[in-house]
């Protein structure tokens, strides 16, 4: 093991932290830490920095970039925004001003019929046209919905164990309540099998009522504009570990940062209500004032296993239960093309809302440009990702965790084939050519998935935000006074497993030691913040949600009101 570093400071520092993880939580503590003048070291288990988000290049892939998925950032990941403010991009300007596309246009294609884009327009959310909602329907969704962003502990309780689509089947029908599941998996980052009622709605509400907006300079596409409410997800303009890890990963060795690769935690020795000490896999001790775990809550749950005593303190004995449901199973590939095709639309995500493995799509050069290349021989880059692994597919009859990696891309082709809204929204804007004549020259999962007999697994197994899990989420500060916790699982005002959970759950972390951090909390429209605590009261009485009891009054004063005129 390496010592990767930049530091040839003799300052003498305060205390010393040890992080394990590089994944975004775990590196916005270091980030954090090193400001303070702390003396920081940060230990992962892969070659690289980024965990879920970062990419990669190889030349057995066409020296193609590949990530496990495409991510959006909301108008309401502000401390995300603010930490890439912080960090360089170059001597004159930093990666706010310089790694962020203008916003995605979110759409859905079916096998038949059109795509539909409802969500292109910035000031609203066309929920009718975009799922094909009548109006009675739609009325109906958003009284479900505002039955959420109205209750706190009800909604953090009861609905975080209701999965959504059942939530909704009574008031939807069959056709339009498959199109609205569609969009859990690309949306909130959890398949429509698992997420609960509760992520769903306070997710968008986030996405609609964030009082933050964010300045953006002027660029080849337009003027300067903000980026705000109701104004969709932006991308990265390049693969992530090129545009944003791996500045990230230098501006911190600035810092006296130091890095240790393929450096995976063992086990935490603990004694008298301290971490005295951690052991790496290969072997080695290391030592510090503070230790972070910032992996994933899979090999959190393992490491913790491995000290007894240490698993069952409270917030560490919530892994357990944390984990009971499992990775999510999301899968992506990549799809290379020789000839550059066009797009109707700048940056159009697609989510083929009657694919079986609920596949999302989106190509890349529409908000790379010309930053960065594609691979060899490579004119047009696909990024395709299943959010389904449990429904069976139509080809081969086996659920995407039961497939092996040829049956895998026989199900995918074949279910993006079935969608002739994509097919037509391609030849609108190719002369007619479908995008099956145009030449394919690499097709290829992200490399971490390995196919058995036994079914699909990686070294790095996703958590996400699945009913049963809600109440199990920990907090950062522990009862272990020199030990604390990091990662998108953790407790958060985010709340849902996502890059700004992540970077928000890194800076809590680092506030339990230094409570002038600061971290931006997400906000919330007032009336429905006293809408909340007045449904606390009305659940804790078993009552039924504010808004049921306002309408309940409200036809009782109505009937009193009209008997009452009636009898004058």
């Amino acid at each position: 093991m390496v010592a990767e570093s930049m530091s040839n400071s003799t300052e003498v520092k305060s205390k010393s932290v040890a992080v394990f993880g590089g994944g975004i939580s775990g590196l916005t503590v270091a980030h954090e830490f090193s400001k303070l003048g702390y003396k920081v070291k940060v230990y992962e288990a892969n070659p690289d920095a980024g965990g879920f988000f970062r990419s990669a290049r190889r030349k057995e892939d066409q020296d193609m970039p590949s990530e496990y998925s495409w991510h959006g950032m909301g108008p309401w990941y502000n401390n995300f925004f603010e930490l890439i403010k912080e960090i360089p991009f170059d001597k004159h300007s930093n990666l706010y001003d310089n790694i962020l596309s203008r916003p995605v246009e979110f759409g859905l294609a079916p096998n038949a019929g059109t795509a539909n884009f409802g969500d292109s327009n910035s000031s609203n959310v066309d929920v009718k046209n975009l799922f094909s909602m009548t109006s009675k329907e739609k009325w109906r969704w958003s009284w479900l919905m505002l039955k959420a962003w109205c209750s706190n502990t009800r909604s953090s309780h009861k609905y975080s164990t209701i999965k959504a689509k059942e939530a909704w089947r009574p008031y939807l029908s069959a056709s339009t309540l498959s199109t609205w599941s569609s969009t859990f998996g690309p949306w909130v980052g959890s398949d429509w099998c698992h997420v609960s009622f509760h992520h769903v709605a306070h997710f968008f509400r986030k996405q609609l009522v964030t009082k933050y907006s964010y300045r953006h300079h002027g660029d080849s596409e337009g003027g300067p504009w903000d980026h705000k409410a109701r104004t969709g997800w932006l991308l990265l303009n390049g693969p992530s570990s090129e545009v944003w890890f791996d500045k990230w990963v230098d501006y911190l060795k600035q810092q006296q940062v130091e890095f240790y690769w393929q450096a995976p935690l063992h086990r935490l020795r603990f004694e008298e209500n301290k971490i005295t000490a951690a052991e790496l896999a290969n072997g080695e001790t290391v030592q510090a004032d503070i230790y972070v775990l910032a992996v994933n809550p899979f090999c959190a749950a393992d490491i913790l296993k491995r000290t007894p005593l240490l698993e069952n303190k409270p917030q560490l004995n919530l892994f357990r239960n944390l984990v009971q449901q499992g990775p999510h199973t999301q899968v992506s590939f990549r799809i290379g093309f020789k000839e550059k095709m066009l797009w109707s639309r700048k940056r159009s995500a697609l989510v083929l809302s009657d694919s079986a493995f609920n596949l999302t799509l989106f190509s890349q050069e529409q908000a790379w440009g010309k930053r960065s290349a594609l691979g060899q021989d490579i004119q047009s880059l696909w990024t395709v990702t299943a959010c389904v692994s449990k429904v069976q597919g139509p080809v081969h009859g086996l659920c995407l965790e039961k497939c092996t990696e040829e049956q895998f891309l026989d199900e995918v082709l074949f279910q993006l084939k079935q969608s002739y809204a994509l097919d037509e929204l391609v030849k609108n804007a190719n002369d007619g050519k479908s995008w099956q004549d145009f030449t394919i020259v690499k097709i290829k999962v992200w490399h971490e998935w390995e196919f058995s007999p036994k079914g699909i697994k990686t070294s790095q197994p996703k958590w996400v935000n699945a009913t049963n899990t809600q109440q199990y989420m920990p907090k950062q500060k522990t009862t272990i006074s020199n030990l604390v916790l990091a990662g998108a699982h953790t407790k958060t005002t985010a709340d849902v497993w996502s890059i700004e959970a992540a970077v928000e759950s890194g800076k809590l972390a680092v506030k339990v030691f230094e409570p002038q951090v600061k971290v931006t909390s997400q906000s919330n429209l007032l009336v429905l913040k006293v809408l909340g605590k007045i449904d606390d009261f009305l659940y804790y009485c078993k009552l039924p949600n504010v808004l049921d009891v306002g309408l309940i009054l409200i036809v009782i004063l109505s009937v009193s009101t009209i008997a009452f005129v009636l009898a004058g």
